[in-house]
């Protein structure tokens, strides 16, 4: 069917459907079409002839999931590893904090109290693991590295707009379902043949209707008079239910706010089944670990990368506090975000320098407390899932694992928009504490008399990170990204800033597994 003829085109109709209703609807949709096209599936890590890379050395700068990744393809193979690590912490941001735990930033240190169960546990940076995540989860496989869900997504968590409802907290469930029926009431009322011209035939029309009808939970007339999606206001249980009726149209459709958040869980990076190490994240780093630890120096931070010739001269300070040691390399794997890289002194073309400039640092930010009981589980039925609130703290995260046990790990807030992660790091541990709780009580009250041992980790100002997730703005991506993602001679710059997967562990190890490919390449035929 062509997209250029009278009336609305599949393309409009997906459009004004995606826009309003996310990514689930236009998937049904396009599923009613015809129009779905299966992605390509993960075809694995490199796979290195073993013995290739004997008498070849490797500088790899930070251990980071890029690092370690890099540091166990390439020892298969038979390269000799140097990781140099600049604290004493291995993961890079992949980090699970618990009891006893010491978070640096630099100016202040935060000792977490949280009581020493297993299940205490705060993944200060990555939490989460979607399914198509192959690479990622190939590892955990060959690792032996245990998952259980993540629940991304719960209807009975919240949605808190401080400007509608009344500034009430709604359940998640009870938005979209009212969201998606006014929707649908709106769009099948649009569909006629007439208003349609060619551009959608008769049946494709009926089709639409019937799917938005169902959709939306519409009467037979079209109309959206309420669902029990959205629960009801009565035990329907014991009698039947009945529905809420519905909130106002202006609340759902009106700001930002509600535009975006209630399809959140339905980005493609989101979608469910989510996975999450059994244990906290950290798991993977500490499978890494095991198997590539006796090549880490810790404590070794990178002065100095310098190409000449016919390999990589790298410099760094001596754990002992003994002054610089150097490496002379055949290659160096920099982990590093590219704007730390400026900092260590090279001889890199200004063609490269000048793409490291335009990397930008994340200015993410999480804040975690101990519940000194279950309350979200015990008053508000809520397991798992994710809150969502206008007010600074933006997310609020429920713990998908230790259900039924007497305390947890709340995850208070999570940010990610660079003005508030500004605010956040601006203010002393114990004044984010505060101000946290306050805007937790909006949709939990007696939230501060709930909850103990909080911390809170802002990324920006994190020793040797000063920033999370890494990436160029957008208009920078076709300029800088291809130079940035080959050799500058000798040197090769990885992670996940030099993916389209930015804060993401996927994008991490398959940056790696691209320079390790391009590594063997030029050994075989040096």
């Amino acid at each position: 069917m062509g997209d250029t003829a009278g009336g609305w085109t599949r393309r409009d109709f997906l459009m004004r459907l995606g826009a309003l209703a996310g990514t689930s609807a236009v998937y049904q949709a396009m599923a009613s079409l015809g129009m779905l096209v299966v992605p390509p599936a993960y075809a694995g890590p490199p796979r290195l002839p073993g013995g290739s890379g004997r008498g070849k050395k490797v500088v790899i700068v930070g251990a980071g999931i890029a690092g370690l990744t890099s540091a166990w393809e390439l020892s298969k193979a038979g390269y000799e590893i140097t990781l140099l690590e600049a604290t004493q912490h291995v993961g890079g941001r992949n980090r699970t904090v618990r009891h006893g735990d010491t978070l640096h930033e630099v100016d202040s240190k935060q000792v977490c109290s949280f009581d020493d169960e297993p299940h205490l546990y705060f993944n200060a940076g990555p939490a989460r693991l979607p399914y198509h995540h192959g690479a990622v989860m190939a590892y955990c496989r060959e690792f032996g590295v245990a998952l259980e869900p993540f629940i991304n997504t719960n209807g009975a968590a919240w949605l808190h707009d401080s400007k509608r409802f009344g500034g009430k907290p709604q359940r998640q469930h009870r938005v979209q379902t009212d969201t998606r029926g006014y929707l649908s009431e709106l769009l099948a009322k649009a569909l006629s043949p007439a208003s349609l011209g060619k551009a959608m035939s008769a049946e494709e029309v009926d089709g639409m209707k019937l799917f938005l009808r169902a959709y939306g939970d519409l009467t037979p007339d079209y109309t959206y008079k309420g669902s029990n999606r959205a629960g009801s206001v009565n035990d329907s249980v014991m009698e039947l239910g009945k529905p809420h009726a519905p909130l106002p149209m202006h609340d759902l459709f009106g700001g930002e706010f509600m535009q975006w958040k209630v399809s959140f869980a339905e980005d493609v990076n989101q979608h469910p089944t989510m996975m999450q190490p059994v244990g906290g994240m950290d798991m993977i780093p500490r499978a890494f670990l095991k198997r590539v630890g006796h090549m880490i120096t810790r404590g070794a931070p990178v002065t100095s990368i310098m190409n000449e010739e016919r390999g990589v001269r790298v410099r760094y300070q001596a754990p002992d506090g003994s002054g610089e040691r150097e490496i002379l390399a055949d290659f160096c794997i920099n982990n590093a975000p590219g704007y730390l890289v400026l900092g260590m002194h090279n001889n890199f073309s200004a063609a490269y320098r000048e793409g490291l400039e335009k990397i930008r640092p994340g200015k993410l930010f999480k804040i975690a407390f101990q519940g000194k009981r279950r309350f979200w589980e015990e008053d508000d039925q809520i397991f798992g899932g994710i809150s969502w609130t206008d007010q600074d703290i933006t997310q609020m995260w429920y713990p998908p694992h230790g259900f039924m046990s007497k305390k947890g790990v709340l995850l208070a807030s999570y940010t990610f928009a660079p003005q508030i992660g500004d605010k956040w790091s601006a203010m002393t541990p114990a004044a984010r504490l505060r101000a946290a709780i306050e805007q937790c009580s909006q949709l939990h009250p007696g939230f501060g008399d709930k909850v103990e041992a909080g911390v809170s980790v802002a990324w920006q100002k994190v020793p040797y990170m000063f920033g999370c997730a890494p990436e160029l703005e957008e208009q920078d991506r076709a300029k800088y990204f291809p130079r940035l993602r080959q050799a500058e001679g000798r040197h090769y710059l990885v992670g996940d800033q030099m993916t389209y997967q930015s804060g993401w562990q996927e994008g991490a190890i398959r940056s790696a597994h691209l320079v390790v490919e391009d590594i063997a390449e030029r050994t075989a035929t040096a």
